[in-house]
């Protein structure tokens, strides 16, 4: 299974909208583009995209994925930044072996997601930036120290990939 992590865009702040309602800034909007640019230029597929219900997730997704119209966004309450990775990875056994699952979040969350897929041990320090794509591979059962972290782009990267 592989696992593709992306930490949402960057998102207006402030304002009278609540934290759940916050929706990306004219920056994040482009960086959510320039992902969905490195996806094509990747030649990357998913069998589904599972995203944090807060605005700034689901916008990140759904700009990020307009070109796969037949991949729907599963919105889960536990991609939220301080829930537990357990929950996602309870989650993830009901998926086959080949599914390419990418999973739309926020820090802290993401990065602790990876360090447990990819630790056994203690946990490695990871920080995953705003728009950055990750990539984890993991067998079946989904479980702590059961990835490898294949490779890690950032927004700069993808902004440069452009053509």
């Amino acid at each position: 299974m592989r696992l593709f992590f992306l930490r949402h865009a960057d998102a207006n702040v402030g304002g009278r909208t609540s934290d759940s309602e916050r929706a990306l800034s004219s920056s994040g909007i482009e960086d959510a583009a320039a992902v969905a640019n490195a996806f094509r230029l990747m030649k990357l597929t998913f069998t589904v995209v599972l995203s944090s219900p807060l605005e700034r997730a689901k916008q990140t997704a759904e700009i990020a994925t307009r070109q796969f119209p037949s991949v729907k966004i599963q919105t889960l309450e536990h991609l939220l930044s301080n829930s537990d990775p357990e929950n996602l990875f309870r989650e993830l056994q009901s998926f086959s072996r080949d599914s390419r699952v990418l999973i739309v979040s926020h820090e802290p969350f993401v990065s602790r997601c990876i360090a447990s897929l990819i630790s056994a041990g203690s946990e490695p320090k990871i920080s995953i930036k705003k728009a950055a794509l990750s990539c984890v591979e993991v067998g079946l059962p989904v479980q702590r120290g059961a990835g490898v972290l294949l490779w890690l782009i950032t927004s700069e990267q993808m902004r440069l990939m452009r053509i």
